[in-house]
Formats: structure tokens, C-alpha cells, sequence
């Protein structure tokens, strides 16, 4: 079978079962054997499980399994209670939408988890829904994606249109800034308070001290996350020194199985995806009906990033496809590089196979079909916006020309 038609079958049955609330693991493995098998048949099997025993598949299951260490870690020393406590001194209930952002500028995978554990005694308090809790958590943590350069999907996006960073910026930052105010508008009734204490300050900084490190390690010292993670966990044990109880009560919360499976689900329906070049077919059938290559570009990048919900995916398997529409070096368009950004991280953003929000839906227990009525929303104005931004400039070229 055709390999982008084997595609949206197995997309449309992961709904489906993720809407007759099947287990989300299960939903995944289903839809990447039914790909494989329309595809390239039996051979399938071999392929998933050579996935799941890959190096990069073992690296990402463990890097999860670190950050979990490293969040419980922080809540079983009181960090985490410092610094939301602090967080809710200075700004109120607004605090439960800033702390997700700040830790949103340190990337990994399933890292919303780190920040859904340090504000649920907020949400408890403050009396906010699961489902609302999952949207600021998992919303509110992806703000920097298309800006930060600590994002993998940022540092293969430059490397693809060999521009530098700052003309990443200029292009990108519209998409950031309407996520910002769709977010703001679905939170408007937290209550926004500023109190400024230097006390409290004080405590943020000290709280966040193992994420600041990690922050700092990866941005400049330009360490991979992996070793980062296992460098913070060292000098947080070495500070709080655990004893044998302290280390097993973590562990126990840290290594879930659940979690585990999520990602090799996740990765074995991306590594298919790749192997059968579903996303290259699907973009050469649309290319062949004389499809608008605006269209056609934006779609494909979108249905790449909704299809395997990480945000890597639409800048190393879309963005190669189409140089021919956003440029490289001197032809870089701007405009036309924004549309394919947003459209693969608008696609990442709804997508259910997005550990983030798989995770962050699981920890808090939320309806996941009503935690989409705040997502679809917040998509669809970010959608609106960066389309008026494109035809605002477009429209304004043969003024600007004469």
C-alpha cells in the first residue's frame, strides 16, 4: 500500500482507540504495526524492535527516567516547596503558569513532568481542574520552543537553512509570542499579582540551583543533556546527601514502567514513519496535483509533527524536504520559515503521541479529550495569527518594491 495513505490510516485508528480510551501505549504500538504492516509487511517487526534496542531509543528512555529522578529528587528535598512557595508569594495563583515557562527554557524529553510535580500542591489549592492543570502545564512549558536554542529542533533547523541564529529569531518569534497571549487569554482568571521581596527571590534562585546548572552546562559549556542531568543529580546528592531510604523512596516514584513504554511507543512509530518515507510520499502526492506549495509545505510539516509529537521530527524529516521553500543561506525567506515552523510545532502541540502531554495528562489523571477543547483553541488562534503575519508581508512586498 501506498506508504502516506498506510499513514493516515494508522493516525486515524490512534484516535480512534485514544477516543474509545485505550491505554495510549497501546494505541501507539497498534498504529505503528498497522503502518508497518501496509507498508512492508511482516518485516515490521523486526524493524520496531530494532527501534526499541537503538542507542538513541535507550538514550531518550533514560534521560526521561534521569528527569523524573531529578524532579522527585528536588520535591523529596523541599526544593520544589521553596520554590513554589516563593513563586506563589511574589505572583498568587499566576504562579502556576510561570513556573512551567521558566522550566520550559531547559528541553527534555518528557520534562513536562519535572514541572507538573512542583506545582501540583498549587493546583490543589487554587482549585484548578486536571484538565486545565494538564493545558498550563504542557502549554505554558513549550513557549520557547521555536525561539531557545537549547531545543534540538532549533539546532537541526539551523543547521538545514545554514543561517544564523538571530535570523531564526526574526522569523520565529511571532509564533512564540501569540502562544504566549492564546495561553494568557484560557488563564485569564488566575488572579496576577506582583509582590516583590527579595527574601523570596533569593529562595527561587536557590530552589531552581540543579536547573540552573543544567541550563548553564548545556548552553555554554555546550554538554550533552544526558551528562548534564547525571552532573546535577550528583551535586544535588552530594549537597542534600540521600541515605539508602532517601534513594529507594525516589526510585520507586522515578522508574515507572508506564513511562518507559510511552517512549519506546512513541519512537517505534517516528523510526517507521522514517522508514518507509511516508512523509516524503505524502508531500510528492500533493506536489503532484499542483497543490499550493505554501499548502503543501505547511501541511506536511504539520502532519510530520502530529504524527510523532516530537519536535525534532518536522525539523530533520520536514525542513530537508523543503530548502526549495524557506531557502538556505543567502535565499533564506524568513516568511516562508515561519509557516513550516509553526505549522510542525502547532502539529506537535495537538499530537497524543507527545510524551509531554501524555505524561503531564497521566500524572494529573485529566480527560484527555477535554484537555484538547483548551489545545485546539490555542492552536487555532496561533494558526490565525502567523497566517495574518504571512499575508500581512506578503501583501505589503509590491508596495515596499515600487
Amino acid at each position: 500500500m501506498d506508504s502516506s495513505i498506510a499513514l493516515l490510516i494508522s493516525i486515524i485508528v490512534i484516535l480512534l482507540l485514544i477516543r474509545l480510551n485505550v491505554n495510549i501505549s497501546i494505541s501507539i504500538f497498534i498504529g505503528a504495526l498497522i503502518l508497518g504492516f501496509l507498508t512492508i509487511g511482516f518485516e515490521s517487526l523486526i524493524q520496531i524492535a530494532y527501534i526499541i534496542l537503538s542507542v538513541n531509543t535507550i538514550k531518550i528512555v533514560v534521560v526521561v527516567l534521569l528527569a523524573l529522578t531529578l524532579g522527585f529528587s528536588m520535591e523529596h528535598f523541599k526544593l520544589l516547596d521553596h520554590l513554589v512557595s516563593s513563586a506563589k508569594n511574589i505572583l498568587g495563583s499566576f504562579s502556576v503558569v510561570v513556573l512551567p515557562a521558566l522550566l520550559g527554557f531547559l528541553p527534555m524529553p518528557g520534562g513536562a513532568l519535572i514541572s507538573a510535580i512542583m506545582i501540583k500542591d498549587l493546583v490543589k489549592e487554587f482549585k484548578i481542574d486536571s484538565e486545565l492543570a494538564t493545558y498550563i502545564n504542557y502549554w505554558f512549558r513549550h513557549l520557547w520552543v521555536p525561539v531557545w536554542p537549547l531545543f534540538p529542533s532549533l539546532i537541526i533547523a539551523l543547521a538545514v537553512v545554514e543561517v544564523d541564529y538571530t535570523e531564526i529569531i526574526k522569523a520565529t518569534y511571532p509564533i512564540t509570542i501569540t502562544s504566549i497571549i492564546a495561553g494568557l487569554w484560557f488563564t485569564r482568571k488566575l488572579k496576577i499579582k506582583f509582590k516583590y521581596n527579595l527574601n523570596d527571590f533569593k529562595k527561587i534562585v536557590f530552589s531552581l540551583y540543579p536547573i540552573l546548572l543544567m541550563s548553564f552546562l548545556v548552553l555554554f559549556v555546550r554538554l550533552d543533556l544526558l551528562v548534564t542531568l547525571v552532573l546535577s543529580l550528583i551535586i544535588l546528592y552530594i549537597h542534600k546527601r540521600p541515605n539508602i531510604k532517601d534513594l529507594k523512596n525516589i526510585l520507586k516514584k522515578a522508574i515507572d514502567p508506564k513511562f518507559i513504554v510511552l517512549v519506546m511507543a512513541v519512537m517505534s512509530f517516528k523510526g517507521l514513519i522514517e522508514e518507509t518515507n511516508a512523509a516524503l510520499t505524502f508531500f510528492n502526492h500533493l506536489n503532484s496535483v499542483n497543490f499550493p506549495v505554501s499548502i503543501a509545505s505547511c501541511l506536511l510539516s504539520f502532519t510530520i509533527g502530529f504524527a510523532t509529537g516530537i519536535e525534532m521530527s518536522y525539523s530533520s524529516i520536514a525542513l530537508p524536504l523543503l530548502t526549495s521553500f524557506t531557502g538556505v543561506s543567502s535565499t533564506f525567506n524568513p516568511l516562508n520559515f515561519m509557516l513550516v515552523i509553526a505549522s510542525g510545532f502547532f502539529g506537535v502541540m495537538l499530537s497524543p503521541l507527545h510524551l509531554c502531554l501524555v505524561l503531564t495528562s497521566e500524572y494529573y489523571k485529566a480527560d484527555l479529550r477535554r484537555v484538547y477543547r483548551y489545545l485546539i483553541s490555542s492552536v487555532l488562534v496561533g494558526v490565525v495569527t502567523v497566517s495574518m503575519v504571512y499575508l500581512f508581508h506578503e501583501l505589503a512586498k509590491p508596495r515596499f518594491s515600487q
